[in-house]
């Protein structure tokens, strides 16, 4: 019995010292969400954008289409800035593919991460972006840390090194998260929203090297409220 208990206590702590040697260099994965700055909904009377079957308002008049592909379209802004919207037909169904090909699958990685966060693709990104290395004790059952380990290798290959927000959003039916400030360097704003199918929008303003401020909160905010997703079926 001894011998088994100090075999466990071992495995912890090894387990414990490689998810701290795993996130090093990665500061980022210590961001999870936290509540809006500004919750204020500006009134947008730029243009209209449509791509993919669902539309948004932008508040830009003078933007200009640059690409449309099957994945990806390209708007060009003023000062080197650009918007990106992607196909949601296109996303990853990432709980699907958690939860494997069999039941017996299904039931290992449940027993790992939960039902709560395989319960849809919002709650998996949820679950993903609440995990911070602080979370993780050197007293925790391997089976916490396995989870721990699971949820910071997918938020280390989601979340860039330069994010230092992360901020839940929603309005309507969507609702989802925001990655980066627009009034702090990089000045770069990720959406992640999710429609009432759990069908996931990708929507980026971004640019090489910004000095400058693009975008205000108010008018993301604007933005992600006018958001008309793909028909549903």
């Amino acid at each position: 019995m001894a011998i088994w208990l100090v075999r466990d206590a071992t495995m912890n702590l090894i387990a414990w010292h490689f998810i701290k040697e795993t996130c090093q260099g990665h500061p980022s994965l210590n961001v999870i969400p936290t509540s809006l700055p500004d919750k204020s909904v500006a009134l947008l009377n730029g243009l209209q954008v449509k791509h993919f079957e669902y539309s948004l308002q932008i508040p830009w008049h003078d933007a200009q289409a640059k690409e449309e592909g099957k994945s990806v379209a390209l708007w060009q802004l003023n000062g080197g800035a650009a918007l990106m919207l992607f196909n949601p037909l296109l996303e990853n169904n990432n709980v699907k593919l958690m939860r494997g090909a069999t039941d017996e699958d299904t039931k290992k990685i449940t027993r790992i991460l939960g039902a709560h966060a395989l319960s849809s693709n919002y709650d998996f990104m949820a679950a993903e972006l609440a995990a911070a290395p602080s979370q993780v004790k050197w007293w925790s059952t391997l089976t916490m840390k396995a989870r721990s380990l699971t949820l910071l290798n997918l938020k280390s290959m989601e979340v860039l090194e330069s994010i230092t927000r992360i901020y839940p959003q929603s309005s309507g039916e969507m609702h989802g998260f925001q990655m980066g400030d627009p009034a702090l360097p990089p000045y770069k704003v990720e959406l992640y929203l999710y429609d009432r199918n759990d069908r996931r929008y990708q929507i980026w303003i971004v640019g090489k090297e910004l000095t400058h401020q693009v975008i205000t909160q108010a008018e993301i905010n604007g933005m992600v409220a006018s958001l008309r997703p793909i028909p549903h079926s």
